[in-house]
């Protein structure tokens, strides 16, 4: 039976849901097929047997997980002949820290140079919904927290320092000589800005933009083949 996964549909195609990338990346990563089901962000009744309001929800049979790092887990238990994305109980503790990392770091970073943007991107039917939802987080409008960016911008180019260094000493994942799930993680953000977003974060000459690159090429280049924004020089 095909493993399904849920994730949202945004304005023209675009998916845009960075949890939902994770849960996408470690199936390919595992070499698993699975269906991707589109869903909108306010279609909460979809996946309302898993007991869940957002994606991504897997399900695997019987098995149903509702959460990136739990999908994660559960991969690399049931799977266990397929490539790990852990890479062992200790492997799991550092990944666990760099999930952490990422969305209590890198996504707060980030998050606030797209956030108009990402309006913009979701489907029509869901934008007074996720303006409102967003706009209660942030306590701005989604047009106060974009602003200024471009000068903002270098706070998202320290927070990466700490894989920057690992790659200027010739490390090519975050996870060594290739990739794992600490690299999903974080791979998730910038491809979401990338589904999202034309503003440019990353420079050419940026080795977080190089490996990048070299995520975008996984998997016969499934990431990079979806609907997104690709600008020059520097690029999101």
């Amino acid at each position: 039976m095909t493993i399904k996964l849920y994730e949202l549909l945004g304005h023209e195609d675009r998916r845009y849901s960075q949890f939902s990338w994770r849960a996408k990346m470690a199936l390919k990563h595992k070499g698993l097929e699975f269906e991707q089901i589109p869903l909108l962000l306010t279609d909460k009744d979809s996946i309302a047997f898993a007991n869940a309001k957002s994606v991504p929800v897997m399900v695997d049979g019987d098995v149903v997980k509702t959460d990136s790092w739990d999908i994660a887990v559960y991969l690399d238990e049931t799977y266990a002949d397929a490539p790990s994305l852990l890479g062992g109980s200790i492997g799991q503790g550092v990944t666990r820290v760099i999930n952490s990392w990422c969305d209590r770091s890198v996504n707060i970073a980030l998050g606030p140079l797209i956030a108009r943007d990402v309006l913009d991107a979701a489907h029509p039917d869901d934008r007074d919904y996720f303006r409102e939802s967003m706009e209660k987080m942030y306590k701005r409008t989604l047009e106060e927290v974009q602003e200024g960016r471009d000068d903002r911008v270098i706070n998202l180019y320290r927070t990466m320092d700490p894989i920057r260094t690992s790659f200027r000493r010739g490390q090519d994942f975050i996870c060594g000589d290739s990739a794992g799930y600490a690299d999903y993680a974080v791979f998730s953000q910038f491809q979401w800005a990338r589904i999202t977003s034309p503003f440019q974060l990353l420079a050419k000459d940026d080795p977080v933009y190089a490996w990048r690159e070299r995520m975008l090429d996984l998997q016969g280049g499934f990431a990079r083949d979806t609907a997104c924004y690709e600008v020059s020089g520097r690029e999101n």
